[in-house]
């Protein structure tokens, strides 16, 4: 979610500091807008403008980036000097340099260098984050939001608002790394799963709606049961609630998913040259074969909208929305309502 209403802001903001503490930044924070640094806005067509963007930073080094609320992210290394962030790999080489322009308790505003490492050029970019939980507590809840009620205990819908997170890894691929370690049938099609994380941080109630085979079905399970305590419940204004989370895990046979990947890989590099047909056709492949990739459909919304057809893009992004991902509602509220 790229934008949100926040009613009330007072408070003492650190411009210019020279020295900045790491135990300030330290936390999770969501872009909720990225632009240049001149104050131009990023066009559409921008993979960053509607994009999920999170940081999360840990002492004493550690940096994680996430483009989807669930999970905790990739990891980085970083190094704070004066008013820089210098971000790094894993094994130490520097990937980016930001500027801390401002720092509140609750925002934080970044200038990343652009391609020639200037952080003064109006093609910078200026992303303004604030602190997830300052968010969630003002984003207002929904009927979506609310999953059942039974007296005053209420299960939640997992979303940005609120969600789960497992401790570590992501789950998802926690759970593809010990199904790798058995030895279980041919894998292909798609598990639907949902379970509830309780206010204790433990899962159960694990619900396979749609499995894979019974082999995988089973060794799904015990993986599932085997981490049930590796979770940090959801909270709503500062206190731990119930959650319904869902998970999906598809697989493709090699027929399935080496077009796919190629086609996408095509439509990717002509997407970025601003060759909308050419990014259309190639779009149009991947998506032929793996009509769920979330990913194609946004981009190929966009392709739609940048040569006219709104109606087109509007029905992608609707198929985006339905496949549980919000990576284009920033499109479909400025464009679809």
């Amino acid at each position: 979610m790229r934008s949100f209403l926040i009613t009330t802001f007072c408070l003492l903001a650190m411009f210019g500091k020279a020295e900045i503490k790491t135990s300030e930044i330290l936390g999770s924070w969501v872009a909720s807008n990225v632009s240049y640094l001149s104050g131009d806005e990023l066009p559409d067509e921008n993979v960053l403008k509607y994009s999920y963007t999170k940081y999360t930073f840990e002492a004493p080094d550690k940096m994680y980036f996430a483009a989807v609320y669930h999970v905790l992210g990739s990891e980085f290394r970083y190094e704070l000097k004066g008013n820089r962030i210098l971000l790094k790999s894993a094994v130490g080489y520097l990937i980016n340099t930001f500027r801390i322009m401002e720092l509140t308790n609750n925002r934080l505003i970044l200038i990343s260098a652009d391609l020639n490492g200037s952080l003064d050029s109006p093609t910078s970019l200026r992303y303004t984050f604030y602190r997830e939980g300052f968010i969630q507590q003002n984003l207002p809840l929904s009927p979506n939001d609310i999953y059942k009620v039974n007296g005053t205990d209420t299960l939640f819908n997992s979303g940005q608002k609120i969600y789960a997170l497992f401790k570590g890894t992501d789950f998802s691929e926690h759970i593809s790394h010990e199904l790798y370690k058995v030895n279980v049938s041919t894998r292909t099609g798609t598990l639907h799963a949902t379970f509830i994380v309780d206010a204790n941080g433990k899962a159960d109630g694990l619900k396979i709606i749609q499995g894979i085979n019974p082999a995988y079905d089973k060794a799904y399970t015990k993986i599932f049961y085997a981490a049930r305590n590796n979770w940090k419940p959801a909270t709503r204004n500062g206190r731990p609630v119930r959650v319904l989370m869902y998970q999906e895990k598809k697989y493709f046979t090699s027929d399935e998913a080496i077009p796919s990947f190629f086609n996408s890989q095509k439509a990717n590099q002509a997407y970025h040259n601003k060759d909308y047909e050419t990014a259309l056709y190639y779009y149009d492949q991947a998506l032929a074969t793996r009509p769920d990739e979330t990913t194609d459909l946004y981009h190929r919304g966009i392709c739609k909208q940048m040569l006219g057809n709104l109606a087109g893009a509007c029905s992608d992004w609707n198929k985006v929305k339905a496949l549980k991902s919000d990576v284009a509602d920033g499109v479909m509220a400025k464009y679809c309502n």
